[in-house]
């Protein structure tokens, strides 16, 4: 994948969890939505949700955005051969 694929799929997970992040959908809707499980207001658990989606987001972008290893540092080099003395 080239790097301007790369980094335009971190700027478009960021803007996505930003735009998220802000819910101002659930602003009046704590007061109208029933607690979920009976003890839990609707926007604990949305950010609950939010927590573990901005988890698998942040290990999909470090997995973007990691540069590749250069070609040939896992090619057997000889140094972990022991020397006899």
């Amino acid at each position: 994948m080239n790097f301007k694929l790369r980094l335009g799929l971190v700027i478009m997970i960021v803007l996505i969890m930003f735009l998220l992040h802000n819910s101002f959908w659930l602003w009046g809707l704590d007061a109208r939505a029933p607690l979920l499980f009976g003890f839990m207001p609707f926007a604990y658990s949305y950010y609950i949700g939010y927590t573990i989606l901005a988890v698998l987001a942040m290990r999909l972008i470090i997995g973007l955005a990691w540069p590749d290893p250069p070609p040939g540092l896992f090619e057997n080099t000889g140094a972990d051969k022991r020397s006899e003395y």
